[in-house]
């Protein structure tokens, strides 16, 4: 490939990253409203409610039959391309249905979508921008972020005044999420041949999950990874539960406290970090730079019992957790085309995928049951301790010795500790 089309493929993603960003923060915005609006719109019951929750995790493993290529989604732009469609095609309708199952079923439909269109659009990132991959990244989410904080602050205000204005809000999100799918059409990409061979039902649902195993035992750097990437999310989802019982019963806290603390002071740390974390996983290992965002991690539930002396440190706490939160997306999101190198990404990205819903499927009602069972200060400093254990556990580099011997060629090389 030519040097001419190599810089026009890279300023295209470029320009298609940022404004898939950008026009896609609206709907995911009101995606986290959709539990008030079912509860207070809607009249949906507390299993309702509960059935979405759990259906999320569940629905992200599905999605990795998506990501994988089943029944012959090779391609990579018509892999992204319907999945954002479909993702946001729902939404169209909701200003003339109404029903809480609808609104359900369109959120676990977006859910799914979401995460599987995100292995082909990361492969398309691999292979159209080079230098500056992960800086790109982590500034436009960063761009991304903020807007969200402002959008949840204008929102909310909105469904204040008139809570039937979710409606139109929805439809017009998915509208402008359309627009981005115009941008990423655009995009340049080298597709391949898109064979497949034909296989049995039984060997394609079985054929992901063993091609993860494999992979995950070929590359002990990429299984490394994974494990202290599990122990930390596991950990960061363990203490989800706890917080609102943490700040209701220990801190006493209001509405506009928690909202000031949860969109606002996030929302700046996870957008003033972002540009630092991207510029440093340009120099430094992705197992280094993820040792750091587990360690951030396991400072956020020290810092936030700290509150009960004073709301300064409710602040601050969720601020550092924004920090954490900044390194994590971009680690979790470029870790696929780091490890892969120049092979195919989405395999890498897919074991991302599973991995998350796996671990949503445990580590909240676990957590949940904790908070009841033994309280929730005891529960944060559980998860606390779990990131503190995969942080200090990524900075031995036992592994990347073997990992060098193994790695199939062009594959990106960590560097030892």
């Amino acid at each position: 490939m030519s040097q001419s089309i190599a810089t026009r493929r890279h300023s295209q993603t470029g320009r298609a990253l940022l404004w898939t960003n950008l026009l896609n923060e609206p709907l995911f915005t009101l995606y986290g409203f959709l539990a008030f609006i079912l509860y207070k719109d809607l009249g949906a019951s507390p299993f309702q409610i509960a059935l979405m929750t759990m259906l999320k995790p569940v629905i992200t493993i599905l999605s990795f039959y998506w990501s994988s290529g089943l029944g012959g989604r090779k391609k990579l732009k018509p892999n992204v391309l319907w999945a954002g469609f479909f993702m946001r095609a729902p939404f169209l309708l909701c200003p003339w249905i109404d029903s809480s199952w609808y609104v359900i079923a369109s959120a676990v439909n977006y859910m799914f979508f979401y995460r599987a269109g995100q292995p082909a659009w990361l492969e398309i990132l691999r292979k159209n921008i080079g230098k500056g991959r992960e800086r790109a990244f982590s500034v436009s989410a960063g761009l991304g972020y903020v807007e969200g904080v402002a959008l949840s602050l204008g929102m909310g205000a909105l469904l204040d005044q008139d809570p039937t204005v979710w409606r139109g809000l929805l439809c017009g999100a998915a509208i402008l999420g359309f627009l981005s799918l115009m941008i990423q059409s655009r995009i340049e990409v080298d597709e391949g041949d898109g064979g497949e061979e034909e296989i049995g039902l039984r060997e394609k649902l079985v054929r992901p999950w063993r091609d993860s195993w494999q992979l995950i035992r070929k590359r002990p750097d990429f299984a490394k990874f994974q494990w202290g990437f599990m122990i930390c999310g596991f950990g960061v989802m363990l203490i989800q539960p706890a917080l609102p019982l943490f700040a209701v019963d220990s801190l006493g806290i209001s509405y506009l406290e928690m909202a000031a603390a949860v969109s606002i002071a996030k929302g700046l740390g996870f957008a003033f970090s972002s540009g630092f974390w991207g510029r440093w996983m340009e120099r430094e290992s992705i197992l280094k730079v993820s040792s750091a965002v587990f360690l951030t991690f396991a400072l956020f539930p020290l810092i936030l019992c700290l509150s009960v002396w004073g709301a300064f440190w409710l602040y601050v706490a969720y601020f550092w957790y924004g920090v954490g939160q900044g390194g994590s997306h971009l680690v979790w999101n470029m870790s696929g085309p780091i490890f892969a190198g120049k092979e195919e990404s989405s395999r890498y990205s897919g074991v991302n995928v599973v991995l998350a819903g796996l671990r949503g499927a445990v580590a909240p009602p676990l957590g949940g049951f904790l908070a009841v069972g033994i309280g929730s200060v005891q529960v944060l400093l559980m998860g606390g301790a779990l990131c503190l254990y995969s942080g200090l556990r990524m900075l031995q580099g036992k592994q990347e010795k073997l990992a060098k011997k193994i790695a199939p060629k062009g594959a990106v090389q960590i560097n030892p500790f």
